[in-house]
C-alpha cells in the first residue's frame, strides 16, 4: 500500500455540534502517510474537531457530512467498536491536549504505560524498556516517575509522559492535539525534539494541531490553515505558508499598554513568609524538598510576577497561598493573620478575599453543568454575598460583563465554548466573591497569541479599574516584563 493510500483523505466535511454551531463548513484536504501535516488556526477555529473527526472520535450529538477515508475505509461510517479494536491505540496514536484529564489519578505512570502497550497487543516491556523510555523524553530519574502518580508530576511533566505513551503503543499514525501548551521554553525544546523522533518513528505519518507557530515551523511538511471552520490556505510548509500564518497571528497581537491602577478602598495584603514545603516519595518514602524559605508579598493596586520553569514548585506555592496545602515551615498571612490559624468562621472571608484563575480553563468547570449552574454555585458556598440586596443573576450578569461575556451563555456547557470563553468564564466566577487579590496561574499558555493578547488586556483594565492585587505566574519572561511591577524568580524551590 503507498503512502498517500495510507493516509487520510478528507472530502467537503461539515460538523455541527447540537448547539447549532457549525465547527467545520465543507472541508476538503488530504493527510499523506510519511509527512508531518500541522492543523493551524486560533481558538475555535475547527482545529481540535477535525482532529477528532479524522479519529473517528466526535462528540455525542455532533453531526457529520462529506467523507474521511483512510485506506478504503470511511471513517465517518465505521462503527465504534470496529475503531477501539482496530485501529485506536493500534494503528492510530494520540497525544491529547489535556494531560490531567487524559491520565487516571488513581494509577501510576507504569501502570498507565503498561496498559498503552496491552491495548495495542504490543508485547510486554520489561522495566528497563520503560526506564529507557522515559529517560529518551528527557527524564532524569525515569524510576521515581514510573512510581509516581499523576498528581505528583507537574504540567510539563505530564506533557512528556503522554508523549512517551503515544510512542509505547508504536502506531503508524500519530496525532498530537496541542502538545506545547503550557511549557516553558527549555521543557518547549526537549518536547519539540522528542515529538520530531515520534514522527520519525511513525514513519512520518503525523498530525500536528497547534497554535505554536515555532513548532509548526520546525516540524511540518504540509500545513492546513483554519478559520471558522473553513481552510484558507493548504500547502507544503514553505515560505510563502509560514509568512500567511505569521502575519494573521502578528495582527492578533496588540501592545500591553501599562496603566497605574486606582487606588484601592480596602487595602489587604497576602504575603508568605519562609515558606518551605516537603513532599514524600511514594516510592522510597524519603522526604523531598520542594519549596525552600520562599517570601513574597501581594498587595491590593499592585502586580507582582512569577517566573518558573516546569517544575520548579510554582503551583504548590499558590496551592500553599491558598491555604489548601500547609506549610512544612514558614507562614503565610492574610492581612497579618496567619491563615492557618484562622477561625473556622473567617476562613470564608479569606476564601472570597483571595481568588484563583487556573491554568486550564476546560478543567475549571464540571462537563456535566451548564456554566450558568456552576457560576451559581458561588453563592451555595458564600450565601452572604445575598445579602447586598442584588439578586443572583444580577450579580452574575455584573460579572460576565466585566469580564467580556454576555448572559447567552449561561445556558451553555463547558464544551460548547472556545477556550477564550472559558478562561473569561473563569474570571467572572472569580469576580463574584469580589475579591481584592487574585492569583493567576499561568492564565494564558493554554491560548492562542490573539486571545493571549485579550486577557492579558482583560487582567489590566480589571486592576487598573478595581485596584486588584494580582500574582501572576508564568514563564513567559516577557509576558511578565510587561504585566508586572515586580518579578521574583522562582529556581530550585527557592524565591529569588
Amino acid at each position: 500500500m503507498t503512502a498517500q493510500e495510507n493516509g487520510f483523505a478528507v472530502h467537503d466535511l461539515t460538523v455541527c455540534y447540537p448547539n447549532g454551531v457549525r465547527a467545520l463548513n465543507g472541508v476538503s484536504a488530504t493527510f499523506p502517510a510519511g509527512e508531518v501535516t500541522a492543523i493551524i488556526g486560533e481558538s475555535g477555529s475547527g482545529k481540535s474537531t477535525l482532529g477528532q473527526a479524522l479519529y473517528g472520535a466526535l462528540p455525542a450529538g455532533a453531526q457529520a457530512s462529506g467523507s474521511i477515508r483512510f485506506a478504503g475505509m470511511d471513517v465517518l461510517a465505521c462503527p465504534q467498536a470496529i475503531l477501539r479494536t482496530q485501529y485506536w491505540g493500534k494503528q492510530w496514536g494520540i497525544v491529547p491536549q489535556l494531560p490531567r484529564a487524559a491520565l487516571s489519578p488513581v494509577h501510576r505512570i507504569g501502570r498507565q504505560l503498561a496498559d498503552v502497550r496491552r491495548g495495542a497487543g504490543r508485547p510486554p516491556w520489561d522495566a528497563a524498556a520503560y526506564i529507557s523510555l522515559l529517560e529518551r523524553f528527557g527524564f532524569d530519574d525515569p524510576q521515581r516517575i514510573l512510581h509516581a502518580y499523576p498528581h505528583e508530576l507537574s504540567g510539563g511533566m505530564l506533557q512528556r509522559v503522554l508523549c512517551a505513551m503515544a510512542d509505547a503503543g508504536e502506531p503508524s499514525w500519530i496525532l498530537a492535539d496541542e502538545p506545547t501548551k503550557g511549557l516553558d521554553p527549555a521543557v518547549w525544546q526537549m518536547v519539540a525534539e522528542e515529538l520530531s523522533c515520534l514522527a520519525a518513528r511513525a514513519g512520518g505519518s503525523f498530525l500536528l494541531i497547534t497554535h505554536d507557530l515555532p513548532l509548526a515551523r520546525r516540524l511540518a511538511d504540509r500545513v492546513v490553515v483554519l478559520q471558522a471552520g473553513q481552510i484558507v490556505t493548504q500547502g507544503r510548509a514553505d515560505e510563502a505558508v509560514n509568512a500567511q500564518v505569521e502575519e494573521s497571528a502578528h495582527t492578533a497581537k496588540r501592545e500591553v499598554r501599562r496603566v497605574d491602577p486606582v487606588p484601592p478602598k480596602d487595602h489587604a495584603v497576602l504575603a508568605a513568609e519562609g515558606v518551605t514545603k516537603y513532599m514524600r516519595d511514594r516510592r522510597s518514602g524519603a522526604q523531598m524538598r520542594v519549596l525552600t524559605d520562599c517570601s513574597l508579598t501581594v498587595d491590593t493596586g499592585r502586580a507582582v510576577g512569577l517566573e518558573g520553569q516546569s517544575g520548579a514548585g510554582k503551583s504548590t506555592l499558590v496551592r500553599i497561598l491558598l491555604g489548601l496545602l500547609p506549610t512544612d515551615d514558614g507562614t503565610v498571612r492574610w492581612n497579618g493573620r496567619d491563615i492557618a490559624a484562622l477561625p473556622r468562621a473567617d476562613a470564608p472571608a479569606f476564601h472570597r478575599d483571595v481568588q484563583l484563575v487556573a491554568q486550564n480553563p476546560e478543567q475549571a468547570f464540571d462537563p456535566r453543568r451548564s456554566i450558568g449552574m456552576s457560576l451559581a454555585e458561588v453563592f451555595a458556598v458564600h450565601p452572604i454575598l445575598l445579602r447586598a440586596g442584588r439578586t443572583k443573576r444580577e450579580q452574575v450578569i455584573d460579572a460576565l460583563s466585566a469580564a467580556e461575556l454576555t448572559e447567552h451563555i449561561l445556558a451553555r456547557y463547558p464544551h460548547e465554548l472556545s477556550g477564550g470563553e472559558l478562561q473569561r468564564a473563569a474570571i467572572a466566577r472569580a469576580l463574584l466573591t469580589k475579591p481584592r487579590i487574585l492569583l493567576l496561574d499561568e492564565p494564558t499558555t493554554m491560548l492562542d497569541i490573539s486571545l493571549q493578547a485579550q486577557i492579558l488586556d482583560l487582567f489590566l483594565r480589571l486592576r487598573t479599574e478595581r485596584g486588584l492585587g494580582m500574582l501572576l505566574i508564568s514563564h513567559e519572561h516577557a509576558l511578565l516584563r510587561d504585566f508586572a511591577d515586580t518579578i521574583h524568580l522562582l529556581e530550585a524551590g527557592r524565591v529569588l
